[in-house]
Order: structure tokens, then C-alpha cells, then sequence
């Protein structure tokens, strides 16, 4: 909290600084929020000094107004929503992946979280058009699975062609590389030189547990250090150069039996929206809709700003990646 002090302002001379002071007031903040008319007596400071030191204070100290007008314009024209490739999905995120946003997908093996990362990668490539940077940290990346879901979505040679061009995958298997590399998108998106950043729209991490896992727990103490580093580069990312970031996790066992997104307490403040993936439990009453396969999953929001908790939909995987 900023304390009155002389020079502050021209008219803040050593006199008017004292009487404030024995009247009990030291700070701006003290000094801005009182009455001014109780405080001429109290002091007597005449209220027209007064007015003229708070009038500099204000100057100096409050940010500029922004227009409600400008302020609708500035979201819309920074937050794209893209689609998973999925109705259903996309749907139960409010419409999509949010730019400027970090979405998790976490789930235990085989529930098809690097598949939704296909596919939304499929989509932004191929629908929308943009560039997608896949980090691939476990080897699960395929290109060719990539395009079977391209071609699968009736899209023609030519198309399919262009969009796997829109998309880079690196294979980072180590988190300092990891945070070198988002170090370098940043740069990237700031200089403008690289024409694949200028289209950059999504960044897919899969998956933030096997580059952190390793450094949490036993005799390790710089692991927590490192996530929250990678946490702040990962939202530094997605806000100031408005990129949709989607990373995958895994689950792991608590107390009680239940699972829970690994990484613990201190990483789930880092995802503005987190969906769980599981496998359909037939008999499941509160599951839609009834029609119960072997191949279906549900997608369950666990953390969200605009939805509610605990809302869930199915979807299957099939050759066009996850579909309703």
C-alpha cells in the first residue's frame, strides 16, 4: 500500500502532509476514500488542496477506464472456440476448445485421451484451417492413425494433404526440453518470422504426466519448482497469444478407492477446464443416451468456468476418431 509522502504531488507540501497525518490518514488509498469535507475541518486543509491532490493521486494511481464496447471487442477478436471433432464433446465444453485456455483430458489407459487429441488436432488442421503444434511425450503420436481420421471425415486427397502440413509433431521425452520448447514457441509467435506461427491456434500437450511424473515424489525436490514453471509457460502461452492449449493426464488412485487426475492439488488450478474420460459402466442409469456399447465413453466435466460440474455425455471411437 502506497504511503503519502512529499513530492508525491505539487501541492503535497510538508505542512499539508502532517496535518493528514495527525487527521490519521497515511496511505493513498486512506487518503482518496475519505470525505473531504470532514477532512477540510479536521485538518484544515482547504478542500479545494484536497480535491486538487486527489485529482493527481487518481492520475497517477488508477488504471485507464476501459470502454465496455472495447472490452467485447478485445474477447472476441482474441478467443476462437475449436472443435474436438465431436459433437457431443464440443458441446459439453460449451462449444469447444477456448482459446487463451488450458483444457484437460485426463483418464486411466485406453479411455482415449490421445485419440481426442487426434482428433481435435484433425479437426483444427482440416475444418478450421489453422496450424497445430502436437508435443508428443509418451510416443503415442501417429500420423498415420492422423489421416486415416482426415480421410475417414470425407475429405479429399488434396485437403488431407494440405492439412497434415498444418500440424507439426515434436517428440520431447524430457520437461526441461519441454519448457525450452515452449520458450521457443513464444518467441516464435512474438517475431512473426515463422509463417506456421502466425496460423498457430492450438498447442496439444500429450501428456504433462510422463514429462512431470518422474520428478514428483521420493527423494526429488525441485519437481514441484519445475511443474508450476511449466504451468505458468502454459498459460503464458495460451493468454497472451491466444492459443487453445489441450493436455492430457493420467489418473491416479486416492483414498477411498476413487481415482483422481495425477499431478495432485497444485496442478489443478492450472487447467481453466478439465474433462474425465472413462469407460461405459452398462447398467449406469444416469448416463445418456440408453443405447449401451462396448465401445462407448463418457466425457465427464470435473472443472469449468461456464459449465456445470459433474454433466457428462458418450461418445465412441471409431476410424473417424471420437465421434457421438
Amino acid at each position: 500500500m502506497s504511503h503519502l509522502r512529499v513530492g508525491l504531488c505539487p501541492a503535497l507540501s510538508t505542512e499539508t502532509l502532517d496535518a493528514l497525518n495527525t487527521a490519521g490518514v497515511r496511505t493513498v488509498v486512506e487518503f482518496v476514500g475519505a470525505d473531504f469535507e470532514e477532512l477540510s475541518q479536521t485538518c484544515s486543509v482547504s478542500y479545494k488542496t484536497l480535491q486538487s491532490i486527489r485529482r493527481l493521486l487518481l492520475a497517477q494511481n488508477s488504471t485507464l477506464p476501459i470502454n465496455g464496447a472495447d472490452l467485447y471487442d478485445h474477447v472476441i477478436s482474441s478467443v476462437a472456440i475449436l472443435s474436438t471433432g465431436c459433437k457431443s464433446v464440443d458441446e459439453l465444453l460449451d462449444g469447444g476448445l477456448y482459446t487463451s485456455e488450458v483444457t484437460e483430458v485426463t483418464g486411466v489407459l485406453a479411455t482415449g485421451k490421445s485419440q481426442l487429441c487426434l482428433s481435435a488436432s484433425a479437426s483444427v488442421t482440416l475444418t478450421a484451417q489453422q496450424n497445430v503444434l502436437y508435443i508428443d511425450t509418451t510416443g503415442a503420436y501417429s500420423s498415420h492413425r492422423l489421416q486415416d481420421i482426415m480421410i475417414s471425415r470425407e475429405s479429399s486427397e488434396k485437403d488431407v494433404a494440405a492439412a497434415l502440413q498444418r500440424l507439426r509433431c515434436i517428440r520431447i521425452f524430457d520437461l526441461f526440453d519441454l519448457l525450452s520448447l515452449l520458450e521457443r514457441t513464444k518467441t516464435s509467435l512474438a517475431s512473426g518470422n515463422d509463417t506456421f506461427y502466425a496460423s498457430l491456434k492450438l498447442v496439444v500437450v500429450d501428456s504433462v504426466t510422463a514429462v512431470v511424473g518422474p520428478l514428483l515424489g521420493g527423494q526429488q525436490t525441485d519437481g514441484h519448482v519445475m511443474m508450476m514453471h511449466l504451468a505458468r509457460s502454459l498459460k503464458a502461452l495460451a493468454v497472451e497469444y491466444s492459443v487453445a492449449i489441450l493436455v492430457s493426464n493420467n489418473q491416479v488412485g486416492s483414498e477411498g478407492g476413487e481415482r483422481k487426475p495425477a499431478l495432485g492439488v497444485s496442478w489443478a488450478h492450472v487447467p481453466h477446464c478439465r474433462i474425465v474420460l472413462t469407460h461405459h459402466r452398462p447398467g449406469d442409469a444416469n448416463l445418456q443416451p440408453a443405447n449401451q456399447q462396448d465401445t462407448q465413453r463418457v466425457a465427464r466435466i470435473i472443472k469449468s468456468g461456464r459449465q456445470e460440474t459433474n454433466i457428462s455425455c458418450t461418445f465412441k471411437i471409431d476410424e473417424t476418431g471420437i465421434c457421438n
